[in-house]
């Protein structure tokens, strides 16, 4: 069972799994607007979000910010619990927060 930020895909829709690599403890990242976090997990002391995004062609991109602090410390009401990772410093939580639709550049 996945969460969504934003809006889960539809159902039958196809997707595509992706793995974000966190750069660090607070990242924002851009992902399609219907997505699926399915786990978190870790990768040579990186946090890595697994996610399934629909195509980009008929869905916004929206950005999101991942937060892996220590446990209890929710980042905001908004944030999302998506899983927790062991690192070398010990248990953490993961979270993401939906912030809002890409801007557009003109």
């Amino acid at each position: 069972m996945g969460k969504s930020l934003c809006v889960p895909p539809r159902p039958g829709e196809l997707c595509a799994p992706i793995r974000l690599r966190l750069p660090g403890d607070h990242s924002t990242q851009q992902l399609t607007s219907r997505h699926r976090v399915t786990g978190v997990e870790t990768d040579g002391g990186a946090v890595v979000v697994r996610v399934e995004i629909t195509d980009p062609a008929t869905s916004r991109p929206i950005d999101v910010r991942f937060d892996v602090v220590p446990p209890g410390e929710r980042p905001t009401a908004r944030s999302v619990l998506l899983g927790t990772a062991d690192l070398a410093a010990g248990p953490a939580e993961v979270y993401g927060t939906y912030l809002g639709v890409v801007a557009d550049e003109n």
